[in-house]
């Protein structure tokens, strides 16, 4: 049986609404009916009565429902206990979208490593839907968010934030030469809007939109441009005066959030992790040369 039905079946469940749970799985709400239909089909029963805007689980689909959870829970932990080599006892897994890794999460990862004596530590890159969907098929342990998610058995713990500064090759550069210069736009999800309202030259087609925080960074020292860029990754090249903060452009802040399971098997590993501090110190990153009314306090 396809497990993506019985995910379906349990989401629909929860939230009696198929739209809502198309929302959740970040599906159309005609892939939730037709997948809710193929379950029927297979177990030949009705899993749901539908009334109107009314629905409700029948007979048969309270009684599927502890078992569909059951298989989704075993399936999700198969995945990760199989692996493990002789002298582990157990992995956990931590995912993240393709532009955190490549920030510096050395030290917090030394830290988690060092949780529990023969602990495995397994890292995957996906998309921040694609990320909550394993966390809800338990294949992945935790996940590293910008943005919160509506799903209710997903908890998140702040851990700290990013913080992107505009800059630019060009030493003048300015809020008003900004309509001159080509715009690298890095994808940093869906609501970091880089100051739409008082920067309207940043909402031009970009010369390179691109989801690595990296290849941005070399694009705009090699070829020129503004771009919003990690203040973590910037830092060393504005000291170096390689790059410059582009004047009146003011620091943006990201929120970092560990997502997980509120019922994770790992939930005692997973309270401990959340102690644990991320190693990002704000003074650290502090630029002594640049005035203070283009950082943040």
């Amino acid at each position: 049986m396809d497990t993506e039905l019985l995910r379906t079946f349990i989401e629909v469940s929860k939230t009696r609404h198929f739209g809502r749970a198309a929302e959740n799985l970040y599906l159309t709400q005609s892939a939730v009916s037709f997948r809710i239909r193929q379950l029927e089909q297979q177990l030949g029963v009705s899993l749901f009565a539908r009334h109107r805007n009314n629905i409700r689980l029948t007979a048969s689909g309270e009684r599927l429902l502890p078992y569909a959870d059951a298989i989704l829970h075993t399936l999700g932990r198969a995945k990760q206990d199989v692996a493990l080599s002789p002298g582990f006892s157990q992995q956990l897994a931590i995912g993240a979208p393709p532009v955190f890794w490549e920030l510096d999460f050395n030290d917090w990862l030394n830290h988690v490593y060092a949780l529990a004596p023969g602990l495995a530590v397994r890292l995957e890159t996906a998309s921040r839907e694609h990320l909550c969907r394993q966390l809800l098929e338990r294949s992945l342990d935790l996940a590293l968010l910008s943005e919160p998610t509506k799903i209710d058995e997903i908890a998140l713990h702040p851990i700290g934030e990013l913080v992107f500064e505009l800059v630019s090759r060009d030493s003048n550069a300015n809020a008003d030469s900004l309509i001159q210069m080509p715009h690298i736009h890095l994808d940093w999800g869906t609501s970091f809007e880089p100051q739409s309202s008082r920067l309207q030259s940043l909402q031009k087609t970009p010369v390179l939109h691109s989801s690595s925080a990296s290849m941005a960074l070399q694009f705009v020292l090699a070829n020129g441009g503004a771009a919003y860029l990690p203040r973590r990754m910037v830092s060393p090249f504005l000291e170096q005066g390689r790059l410059h903060l582009v004047e009146g452009g003011q620091p943006l802040s990201r929120p970092l959030y560990l997502a997980y399971l509120e019922k994770s098997d790992r939930r005692e590993l997973i309270d401990q992790l959340l102690t644990l501090p991320l190693g990002w110190d704000e003074v650290e990153l502090r630029l002594p040369s640049l005035e203070q009314g283009k950082l943040l306090p």
